[in-house]
């Protein structure tokens, strides 16, 4: 199973309510009337001229109604749109942490894709989308009134609008050609500007500062040339774009005062004030679909997120806590870390695994975990395979978070208190955190507890899960040795499966507690 990170618009109906949804759409096409309300109240001016005092009144209040109703429905359609883009922030963002969680990336990286890319997905596509949705329905709105007013003018109307759009339509290419020429000239200015001041010590210990940025202003006066050529290139699209304007303005307009003049098509005058007060808008707002749906286009790659394992295992609870590696081994590319390897440590047996630094210990550990995958062979805890759930995994960097010491032991989890005083006791530190030690407030930038207490907390928030088998990561590195000899003792006493790997130890308490001792050798053996 994995977790979904394509965010596209079926994403988006997976985690946005329905009725939301429904409620979105029936407040979007009314709510964007303004055009219309616009282009029908100054097309009913001619009409009104002559009319009686009280058809004026009927239409000063429908006018009204019609802008009142109308921003009434655009304030809904907004407040929706925000309470949309909420929710999906908060699933886009929860299913990057999750999805961060799970693939184990580096914590700056699951924090900028959080806070960086998640930023980026609601500017360049909850919010483009909001967008395409006003645009279409005004597009579509104004259409609506257009051809119910006059379809022939209308079609005149809408057909020269159209016309506007070439221009750009045309010119793409050429524009996307001197954007590209000016971001190769401005590269080249930046390279040879880092080349340049790179370059100090030598440039001025070999008077080279004249001819050497030559070459600078050379490279500096091409990428100032080819940003002139982007802005001309801009100001004459501009300029042809404006005369296309014009042309699909007054064309139509012309032809509405002789289709006017001559009685074709029934064209009046509130028909022809509609149709050019609102015709344009049909193109404007086409076009901005298009712009605005080439956008969406540009973030896929931003979007499609990748997709990871769903680590929510089902319980792995042990009867038999012995460990087995049959056949194991382990290498990095052609860096061997162990080699085949048989072995078995009985249920409740205690074992210490030493070895040169960077031989490869933690790595050996992560292979009991179940976090790591051997070459070859298999890891087994009890009659399974070995997984995260299915043992207790303690490092030498431990992990609190600013609670209480409730907090920290249960994560979430539901505990009775006479379990948490339990392990507590354990360990030792039901009486050294105070009175009541599960309310006491845990501040990981406070330091206000010692390394062998925060050691035995971690040690008692295994201990809790009631796993069979307990790995322990070099956990006494940094402790005093009266520290490490008291956590030692509390493990080696313990009715668990106990595997440590430690660089520092002491061989009178491991004979004494019984303890197996073995070595990761410089030559990739476990013996």
């Amino acid at each position: 199973m994995v977790i979904d990170m394509k965010i596209n618009l079926q994403w988006l109906w997976r985690h946005v309510p329905r009725f939301e949804l429904v409620l979105l759409a029936l407040f979007a096409f009314p709510g964007s009337f303004e055009q219309v309300a616009n282009g029908w109240t100054f097309g009913q001016i001619p009409a009104m001229v002559a009319a009686q005092a009280r058809e004026r009144w009927r239409f000063v209040l429908i006018a009204v109604g019609l802008y009142v109703g109308t921003y009434v429905f655009s304030f809904g359609f907004q407040f929706l749109m925000q309470d949309v883009i909420r929710r999906a922030n908060i699933a886009l963002k929860s299913t990057m942490l999750r999805g961060s969680f799970a693939s184990g990336e580096d914590q700056n990286v699951g924090l900028n894709r959080m806070t960086g890319d998640a930023v980026k997905i609601q500017d360049q596509y909850f919010n483009v989308i909001a967008a395409i949705i006003t645009a279409a329905c005004t597009a579509i709105a104004c259409a609506w009134l257009v051809f119910t007013s006059n379809w022939q003018l209308g079609l005149i109307k809408i057909a020269f609008s159209f016309l506007a759009m070439l221009p750009m339509a045309f010119g793409a290419k050429f524009m996307a050609r001197l954007g590209q020429r000016w971001s190769s000239a401005n590269a080249q200015t930046v390279s040879a500007a880092k080349d340049w001041l790179a370059g100090r010590v030598d440039v001025i210990q070999y008077r080279a500062q004249d001819t050497f940025f030559s070459r600078v202003f050379g490279a500096l006066k091409v990428s100032e040339k080819r940003q002139q050529q982007q802005s001309n290139g801009q100001l004459l699209m501009w300029t042809i774009s404006a005369l296309f304007a014009v042309i699909s303005f007054f064309v139509p307009l012309v032809l509405g005062f002789w289709f006017l003049q001559h009685g074709l098509f029934a064209v009046t005058a509130s028909n022809l004030i509609v149709i050019m007060m609102t015709g344009d808008s049909i193109s404007y707002n086409v076009r901005a679909v298009v712009q605005y749906w080439s956008q969406i286009a540009g973030t896929r790659e931003l979007r499609q997120l990748p997709e990871v394992p769903d680590l929510r295992v089902a319980s792995t609870d042990l009867q038999d806590s012995s460990v087995a590696l049959n056949q194991v081994a382990l290498s990095f590319g052609d860096q061997t870390i162990l080699r085949p390897t048989t072995l078995r440590l009985a249920g409740g047996s205690k074992s210490l695994i030493s070895g040169p630094s960077g031989s490869g210990k933690s790595s050996l550990l992560s292979l009991l975990s179940g976090w790591r995958q051997p070459t070859a062979g298999q890891v087994q805890v009890g009659a399974q395979p070995a997984t995260p759930t299915s043992v207790t995994y303690i490092t030498q960097q431990p992990w609190l978070f600013h609670g209480t010491v409730r907090d920290n032991l249960t994560l979430g989890q539901d505990f009775t208190d006479a379990q948490l005083q339990s392990v507590l006791a354990d360990v030792g530190l039901d009486d050294e955190l105070g009175a009541d030690p599960l309310t006491r407030m845990v501040d990981p930038q406070q330091n206000e507890l010692s390394g062998g207490q925060l050691q035995r907390l971690m040690i008692a928030r295994g201990l809790l899960r009631k796993r069979p088998v307990l790995l322990l990561d070099e956990i006494t590195a940094g402790l005093d040795d009266a520290n490490a000899a008291s956590i030692r003792d509390l493990l080696y006493h313990l009715p668990n499966t106990v595997v440590e790997v430690a660089h520092h130890y002491d061989p009178q308490q491991l004979a004494a507690c019984h303890v197996q001792h073995l070595q990761l050798t410089a030559d990739h053996t476990l013996a």
